[in-house]
């Protein structure tokens, strides 16, 4: 348990150095978040956890396929060939054009496994399961609270624009961090106020305080950040999750609906009659999304010239200044931190490294939505955590939370909580 609490306390704090962005810190990230996990796995207990969960073989399956087109890429032997830069070079030739970049994504990867495993762990069981919950949205807390200082006392490493940054090198990738602690927090929220349910108003108040403070506090980060996108993925999921948990539950309907309409108000008067930050950045859409159409329609272009391995992993700054041309040059020179995630993966993976990527997500996330809807037990928490993957994936369509290492470790995290704790069982004690 000590060395499983040490895991996301180790991932928050890798958001302040750019989200562990640069390779040095993210390979040190992952190397400490794998050595975590060597020691848990120490424990024989932790290993038959592990045993107990389904489905293993289509996730391992998926996963090593990735993994092993990225490492065929390492090689000549591929359908397209090598790639011509490393015969104009003088090198061994290769098909990803950048061997150091796709050897270290690779790396990544494997990382982002241990993470998935460590995350599982944490879910194991109902009780550790919930205890992890909590634990994150405390840390969350904390880091939102040393957020918030740093960018009211003008200590941002990144300046933002005059937007949170939380210590990643864009507010965007906060904004994403923060709508994903919303949508948490509201979950853990509607879980204490249905097991308050038979205690006065006295003491549903009490108990529903720390996790409204703690929401409260996230909102006002999210809004700070001034993500566009973000705002609008998070009030998305926390509609679906407010709309499931009223089907789901006939006796906090209404209470859930009124909690959905209040924070919607608080929304709209907050960018309505916010300050300019909201104005001229909801001013600004369009001009946004010329330049993300701008950055998808070259890229597109890239990823149909060689659609089946494409380029590396590692490999999308290289192609963008490649493609960069006169009359786009102006778009891709920001699109570094401003494009589609999807489009990313395939036109570094190709169709063959992309396909399996996004069964991969599939099958965790379906497999996990498949079991909370079959089994009463933790069903609010894993509707939470299912909705927080909402925001994540609605917000890498339009930026890049899921280029950023220690981010792409938290949303690793709570897929293998959510995995677990969709299918565990109480601890029976003797």
């Amino acid at each position: 348990m000590a060395a499983l609490g040490l895991v996301p306390a180790t991932i928050f704090l890798g958001h302040f150095f750019y989200g562990a962005a640069l390779d040095l810190p993210a390979l040190v990230l992952f190397a400490a978040l794998s050595a975590i996990l060597s020691i848990a796995l120490i424990s024989g207990q932790a290993r038959a956890d592990l045993a107990r969960l389904t489905p293993t073989k289509s996730v391992l399956l998926s996963f090593a396929a990735v993994v092993l087109v990225a490492a065929w890429t390492l090689t000549p032997a591929t359908p397209g060939g090598p790639h011509p830069v490393w015969e104009w070079a003088g090198m061994s030739p290769a098909s990803t054009m950048n061997k150091s970049a796709t050897v270290i994504e690779i790396l990544k990867l494997l990382g982002l496994g241990s993470v998935f495993t460590l995350g599982c762990l944490l879910g194991a069981t109902s009780e550790r399961g919930r205890a992890a919950f909590g634990l994150i949205l405390g840390l969350g807390g904390l880091y939102a609270i040393f957020s918030l200082g740093l960018f009211l006392g003008g200590g941002q490493i990144a300046s933002g624009g005059g937007r949170l940054a939380g210590g990643f090198y864009t507010p965007n990738v906060a904004g994403t961090q923060f709508g994903v602690l919303v949508v948490l927090s509201l979950a853990w929220m509607v879980r204490q106020w249905r097991h308050a349910s038979g205690q006065t108003p006295t003491g549903r108040v009490t108990v529903l305080a720390p996790v409204a403070a703690l929401l409260i506090l996230f909102f006002a980060c999210l809004l700070l950040t001034a993500s566009r996108a973000a705002i609008t993925a998070t009030g998305v999921a926390a509609v679906i999750f407010l709309g499931w948990s009223a089907l789901d539950n006939r006796r906090s309907r209404w209470p859930l609906l009124a909690l959905g309409s209040l924070l919607v108000v608080v929304a709209v008067l907050f960018l309505v009659q916010g300050n300019t930050l909201f104005a001229d950045r909801f001013g600004a859409l369009a001009q946004g999304d010329d330049t993300r159409s701008a950055v998808a329609a070259a890229h597109w272009r890239a990823f149909l010239d060689s659609p089946l391995l494409g380029y590396g992993l590692g490999t999308y700054p290289q192609v963008n200044n490649q493609i960069m041309t006169a009359s786009n040059a102006a778009a891709l020179s920001v699109s570094v931190v401003q494009h589609n995630a999807y489009l990313q993966w395939l036109e570094e993976a190709g169709l063959l490294g992309a396909t399996p990527m996004f069964a991969l997500i599939a099958v965790i996330l379906g497999a996990t939505a498949w079991r909370a809807a079959r089994r009463p037990r933790n069903r609010t928490l894993v509707a939470g955590l299912l909705a927080a993957s909402v925001v994540v994936l609605l917000h890498a369509a339009v930026d890049v939370p899921l280029n950023t290492p220690s981010f792409e470790a938290f949303w690793s995290l709570l897929l293998g909580l959510g995995f677990a704790l969709s299918q565990t069982q109480p601890r029976r004690t003797s």
